[in-house]
């Protein structure tokens, strides 16, 4: 068994080889191998749990550009999202809470712990997606309490072979004009990939006119999102190697509040500011024992969640701003054991840290997962 891991103008050049235990781009997408069902790389079919797969050929083939696209076509999940590009969107999986789906990008904790565990799938883009694995049901004994509705788990590109760039430009309706650029390869033992991307929709009609009272005119929405991501590696010896994982995402949305001074309330004749900052980083380190027999992975994750929103000015510096931020560091520590080509057994640790804007809280983790049969497909 595998080992554990957590344009309009499009143009293309094309430079991981080696002793990771993850899986390259082109073998995850020729075999489907998930992470998410054991923790370990398995065929997706032989998973017992049910998910879906999907891959970078299928985003770029259906020319998806935001990850609620992507998943809007799964089965089991309901997307909520709150106005136009850049509002507030949620994940409902079996009818479980927003907070209940565990959202993992590269390995990192991505909920959000200033929202309840909520996470916003809004902000993020499909530019450098290798694929996005959704396992339903609840998924406890591998993931905690925040994951009763199930998991979903997005994996970045890596690189792997002779450098590659791509690039796309693509501009229409809603004065849309978004771009993106990467490159990726590697040489000798060393693995990167860098990616930014920028999205910009100035002018997306969202307030519908009849509840606009008479005289007033509709101001639409505008958003704007930065963001840049980076992933390393590197394999120091034969039994030995470390990685990197890097992203932030700077956005601005310009929305229309509600105005209370009327009864019933209607839209707002000033528009709302929300700035919104998120980071995600990780670093590993991998090592492979007894022939690969023992297989080694020690983390630590760093998530940073900084939310402002500002509603109209009514006077005198009032309403305040609103702030939401929190903050979360994971160590963490797995190990494998290979018993034979159908059987494993793992033992992990996990050690959290929460910071929210109300308080600290740490919590101690530990599991272990012997070889047993497959659980029935749902």
């Amino acid at each position: 068994m595998a080992a554990a891991v957590l344009l309009a103008a499009p143009f293309i050049c094309r430079a991981q080889d080696a002793a990771s235990s993850a899986l390259s781009n082109s073998e995850a997408e020729t075999q489907g191998i998930v992470v998410s069902a054991t923790r370990i790389e398995t065929p997706i079919n032989e998973i017992g749990s049910s998910v879906t797969l999907i891959t970078e050929k299928e985003i770029e083939r259906d020319q998806k550009r935001t990850l609620p696209d992507v998943l809007r076509t799964v089965p089991g999940l309901n997307i909520v999202q709150t106005g136009g590009p850049g509002g507030k969107t949620s994940v409902f999986m079996r009818g479980s809470n927003s907070n209940h789906t565990k959202v993992l990008i590269d390995g990192i904790d991505a909920n959000d712990p200033s929202q309840d565990g909520v996470f916003d799938f809004g902000q993020v883009f499909t530019s450098d997606i290798a694929q996005v694995e959704v396992l339903r049901g609840p998924q406890s004994s591998l993931y905690g309490s925040d994951a009763i509705g199930g998991v979903i788990n997005i994996v970045t590109k890596t690189g792997e072979g002779p450098p590659q760039f791509t690039g796309r430009i693509e501009g229409g309706s809603f004065d849309t004009f978004n771009q993106s650029a990467s490159v990726r390869g590697s040489v000798s033992r060393v693995r990167y990939s860098f990616n930014v991307a920028h999205f910009l929709a100035d002018d997306t009609p969202v307030t519908p006119l009849d509840l606009l009272p008479p005289g007033r005119k509709r101001i639409n929405d505008s958003y704007e999102n930065i963001t840049v991501s980076t992933k390393l590696g590197a394999d120091l010896t034969d039994i030995f190697s470390i990685d990197f994982v890097g992203r932030y995402t700077d956005s601005t949305l310009f929305f229309t509040g509600e105005d209370f001074s009327f009864f019933p309330s209607v839209p707002a004749a000033s528009q709302s500011e929300q700035n919104a900052r998120q980071l995600f980083t990780r670093g590993d380190a991998r090592l492979v024992l007894f022939g690969g027999a023992f297989k080694n992975r020690v983390g630590v994750g760093y998530t940073n969640y900084r939310t402002v929103i500002q509603a109209p000015d009514t006077g005198f510096g009032l309403p305040p701003e609103n702030i939401n931020h929190g903050d979360r560091i994971k160590f963490d520590w797995q190990g494998n054991i290979e018993l034979g080509k159908s059987n494993a057994f793992r033992r992990s640790c996990r050690v959290y840290s929460l910071r929210p804007a109300f308080g600290t809280m740490i919590t101690i983790a530990s599991e272990e997962k012997q070889p047993g049969g497959l659980r029935p497909r749902i």
